[in-house]
């Protein structure tokens, strides 16, 4: 999983908000496929360890959507102060 370390140094406050908003559509994209294989996990009657990892997976992404997603705002708010 990626991390905030992960994303690129950009000096400009508008460059920073475009890689953190691919970033978070990345994030998204993630969690949603983890869904769709938790469902398709119990469809196929997957071990409750199997679903259990891929929940803890989904949480962990998003509790780093969330984080990135207050990085967002805040990047916003310092910009639109000039």
């Amino acid at each position: 999983m990626q991390t905030q370390e992960d994303l690129p140094q950009t000096k400009g406050g508008h460059d920073k908000v475009n890689v953190l908003k691919e970033y978070w559509d990345g994030l998204v994209s993630r969690h949603r496929r983890l869904d769709d294989e938790i469902k398709e996990g119990y469809d196929a009657y997957k071990s409750d360890q199997f679903i259990k990892s891929l929940k803890l997976n989904k949480l962990h992404l998003k509790q780093e959507i969330e984080i990135v997603k207050n990085e967002m705002a805040d990047l916003v708010k310092s910009i639109s102060k000039y």
